[in-house]
C-alpha cells in the first residue's frame, strides 16, 4: 500500500512539473559552423517536460548527449518570457545575410517554427551578438539561444 501511495505522489509530482513547462513541443537550438567536415557545433534540445540534452553535431550526425538535466522552475519562467517575445516577434524562416563559405548559423526549431540566422564566419559569442543586434527578430532569436545555452551549461 505504501508503495502505491509513493508511486501516486511521484506521478502527481511529475504531472505537475510537466504542466509547469511552457513548451508544447521540443525546442531545439543548433549553433553550427560549416567547414571541411560539414556542419559542426552544438545542439541544445529541451523536451516538453523541460528535460534537456546538450550534444555535439559533426557533419550530419548528432552525437550522444554530453549533458542532460531538467530546467528549474525559475528557468522555466525565463524560458516562457523569451518564448512569448519570440511569438510576438514572428520569426521569419531566414535571418541575416546570404550563406557564405564557413558561415555560422543559429537554427531554432520549435513546433511549426523553424528559423535560421546566418552570421559571418566565426560570428562571436551569442551574448555579444545579441547586444549588437537591433530589437528585431534576430535579437530575439539570439536571446533565446543565449538563454538556452546559459540554462543548460551547468
Amino acid at each position: 500500500m505504501r508503495v502505491g501511495l509513493a508511486l501516486s505522489v511521484l506521478l502527481i509530482s511529475v504531472t505537475i512539473m510537466a504542466q509547469e513547462c511552457p513548451l508544447s513541443a521540443p525546442l531545439t537550438i543548433k549553433d553550427t559552423q560549416s567547414g571541411f567536415a560539414g556542419e559542426t557545433g552544438t545542439v541544445w534540445t529541451i523536451a516538453p517536460d523541460c528535460s534537456y540534452t546538450v550534444a555535439r553535431q559533426i557533419g550530419l550526425k548528432t552525437l550522444d548527449p554530453d549533458r542532460q538535466g531538467r530546467l528549474t522552475s525559475q528557468q522555466q519562467a525565463r524560458l516562457k518570457e523569451v518564448l512569448d517575445r519570440m511569438s510576438a516577434a514572428g520569426l521569419p524562416k531566414q535571418l541575416g545575410g546570404e550563406a557564405q563559405p564557413n558561415a555560422r548559423q543559429i537554427t531554432l526549431s520549435y513546433g511549426q517554427t523553424e528559423s535560421v540566422l546566418t552570421l559571418a564566419p566565426g560570428g562571436g559569442d551569442l551574448s555579444a551578438l545579441r547586444a549588437a543586434a537591433d530589437k528585431g527578430p534576430a535579437a530575439v532569436l539570439l536571446e533565446l539561444a543565449d538563454q538556452v545555452k546559459g540554462m543548460t551549461s551547468g
